[in-house]
């Protein structure tokens, strides 16, 4: 049985704060379950990607 992990995320995220993190978990072999506050399970959240050049 993996461990269990609780990821909470908020409606707007920095892409890669949000799905490295997410995915490095998972491949550890954790469960990782991400929430969002007033959001219901298979909603979506906006992300986005900063480029600083």
């Amino acid at each position: 049985m993996s461990k269990k992990i609780l990821m909470l995320v908020g409606d707007y995220a920095e892409d890669y704060e949000t799905m490295v993190p997410f995915q490095f978990l998972t491949g550890l072999g954790y469960s990782v379950h991400a929430v969002c506050p007033n959001k219901k399970n298979g909603d979506h959240i906006a992300t986005a990607i900063h480029d600083f050049e």
